[in-house]
């Protein structure tokens, strides 16, 4: 089940592999409609333009199969969107050396500033530098070739105004992108970690309520899925004892500390799988999916074990601590809240007959 979850994570992440893909598909399709004009008004000849549209077609589609087959999986960069940024620069390099009028080159230039800004998704600083120095370095070589094999379409004096304006511009772009970058990945971050401390009790560190429920909606999702003869979903809802007495004799940090060393302790000892929170004040869940109620019961004896077992420096010798507990199986087609008030009923079972016990609900 876990894997299966996995896949379709991985899918949704490729599926907006291919979304962004397809946005800068719209920036390209700019430039190929001026390509097509530069071609119409006689600016450019028809092979160089067939050319152009054939490389960019191949590469186009290179990327989207790379996605489509998972490739790009392997890449230390998924996304590839370095390379898909640069990849375009030389088909439009080898399509602006044969441009008659040397003003319709910046219009190429311009789109590869459309192209660096998209790497504001993902690349760092030094990553938009890189790319910026190259499509600089490719104008350059496209500069040279020009020089060498075609110097009547080039004008010298302007060429150097328009590559330190164009280097100029490149550095506030890659400067502005990887700044907008950087705030991106911070703000992620904070989110991150909001959404840790809203999903967790911040006395004991377990997860809290809403945590709780959220997870239980997600294994009783699972459970659905399975068939009848496949393991359940059992919960164990656990009281410490006389926790008020506690309390009102050694003072309520006793009362804390004795919280947050059960909970340090359960954590310990849960299987792999099973999921432990804090449901309120001193009751605790324990969630133990692909479980039976006799599995359940065998987990619920260790919790008492552990909890008896435990030696708390705050408390004057002699004095342990007991919890109650109230366990049952998830019943196909019920709403959450109906286990949870079974399991609730069974604890109180649990505290009426003495406490310090196990109560399961059949």
């Amino acid at each position: 089940m876990a894997q299966q979850e996995s896949v379709d994570s991985i899918a949704k992440i490729q599926h907006l592999r291919l979304q962004r893909m397809s946005w800068g598909l719209g920036a390209q399709f700019s430039t190929w409609l001026v390509t097509a004009g530069l071609f119409l008004f006689g600016m450019v000849p028809g092979l160089p333009t067939a050319i152009y549209f054939c490389l960019m077609l191949v590469i186009n589609l290179g990327f989207a199969l790379l996605i489509k087959t998972n490739i790009n999986l392997r890449f230390k960069d998924p996304s590839m969107t370095a390379v898909q940024i640069v990849a375009p620069i030389w088909p439009a390099v080898y399509l602006m050396f044969f441009v008659v009028d040397p003003q319709a080159r910046t219009v190429f230039l311009m789109s590869a500033i459309s192209g660096l800004m998209f790497g504001s998704f993902v690349l760092t600083r030094r990553g938009m530098l890189a790319v910026g120095a190259f499509i600089l370095t490719s104008y350059l070589v496209l500069l040279t070739a020009l020089h060498l094999f075609a110097p009547d379409r080039m004008n010298w004096r302007v060429e150097l105004i328009i590559v330190f304006t164009y280097a100029s511009v490149l550095l506030t772009v890659a400067y502005l992108g990887s700044y907008i970058a950087s705030i991106r990945n911070k703000l992620r971050e904070k989110n991150t970690q909001l959404a840790e401390l809203a999903a967790r009790d911040p006395l004991t560190q377990l997860p809290n309520r809403r945590s709780l429920m959220d997870q239980l909606s997600q294994e009783v999702a699972r459970v659905e899925r399975r068939s009848a003869e496949e393991l359940g979903l059992c919960v164990s809802m656990l009281d410490v004892d006389h926790f008020k007495r506690v309390n009102d004799t050694w003072g309520h940090d006793t009362g804390d500390a004795i919280l947050c060393r059960i909970s340090e302790e359960l954590r310990k000892i849960m299987r792999q799988g099973d999921f432990l929170g804090r449901f309120g004040g001193e009751e605790f869940i324990v969630i133990l999916p692909e479980s039976t109620l006799g599995a359940a019961q065998r987990t619920a004896e260790r919790i008492q074990e552990c909890v008896a077992n435990l030696h708390f420096p705050e408390l004057p010798d002699g004095e342990r601590i007991t919890v109650s507990q109230g366990v049952t199986i998830y019943r196909p087609g019920e709403r959450i809240e109906a286990t949870l008030k079974r399991a609730d009923e069974a604890l109180y079972v649990a505290k009426e007959n003495g406490r310090n016990r196990i109560v399961v609900s059949q």
